[in-house]
């Protein structure tokens, strides 16, 4: 069976968007069903989804995600993992050696809080599919290099990382909203 490890932003869109909580509940009964049975979620990501702490204004999707999603065995700590920290290496070197990225590009992946590197490190390390609402830069180019963040599909087909969007996250788990 598939693993998969899903990007923040692969909740936060459709939170803010596309599939609210009032408007679309079923979306979120099929999530909650698919990160039970395949989803997990590394803890950076955890923390960029539930960044608000204590009694704090949490939004629905922070407080959803606390009752959700916290399970100790769907959530993955990559710093107690020497795999992941090879490849999070890896990653990190990749960036900063490759003629599509300038320096800005490295140093904005090289903060230790950072989750993409994470997420692409333990995919790759554990054959995990990462799930991201990020769509690839088509302009990346050696002779012109960009300053940007780098961006997870990117990274993950220049990796050899299998790296899907939500909406074919949908299809494979066969979502029926």
């Amino acid at each position: 069976m598939t693993k998969y490890l899903i990007d923040s932003n692969s909740l936060i869109s459709p939170y803010r968007t596309f599939y609210q909580f009032d408007l679309v509940p079923s979306f979120w009964k099929w999530f909650k069903e698919a990160f039970d049975e395949s989803i997990y979620l590394v803890d950076k990501v955890r923390d960029e989804l539930c960044h608000v702490k204590g009694d704090g204004d949490k939004d629905d999707l922070q407080l959803w995600i606390e009752s959700h999603c916290l399970e100790k065995d769907k959530i993955i700590h990559p710093n107690r993992d020497t795999g992941a920290l090879s490849e999070y290496a890896n990653i990190l070197n990749y960036i900063h050696t490759s003629p599509l990225y300038k320096q800005k590009s490295f140093d904005e992946w090289a903060t230790f809080e950072k989750a993409d590197p994470w997420l692409i490190a333990i995919a790759k390390a554990h054959d995990y599919t990462i799930v991201t609402m990020e769509e690839r830069n088509r302009n990346l180019n050696p002779s012109n290099p960009t300053s940007k963040e780098p961006r997870i599909p990117d990274v993950c087909d220049a990796l050899g990382v299998k790296c899907i969007n939500l909406y074919d996250l949908m299809h494979e788990k066969k979502c029926v909203i």
